[in-house]
């Protein structure tokens, strides 16, 4: 089962610029704080309720980290953290 963080995201990362874009959210580059080290941080918005037609259902973003968490390849991207709040589930992913 995915284990989503709720803690907040920028105690941890520095969030920078945007890398891309999508209807349901937007990949960020961010820096760890307490290494340095650079990630893409894919931010995701969850509909806040089941008749909403606006952000992804939490069960499909939860399937996603569970996928990410089970597959480990070089040519399959890494999934670090996941970090949750009320409006968004922010993924930590290899940059």
């Amino acid at each position: 089962m995915a284990v989503f963080k709720p803690e907040n995201v920028e105690d941890f990362y520095e969030i920078g610029d945007v890398l891309g874009s999508g209807h349901f959210g937007q990949v960020r580059r961010v820096c760890e704080r307490a290494s340095g080290t650079c990630w893409a941080a894919k931010f995701l918005k969850i509909r806040k309720s089941a008749c909403s037609r606006l952000g992804l259902e939490r069960s499909g973003v939860e399937q996603e980290v569970e996928i990410l968490q089970a597959i480990q390849h070089p040519n399959i991207v890494t999934l670090k953290d996941v970090f949750e709040s009320r409006a968004e589930v922010v993924l930590i992913l290899e940059l």
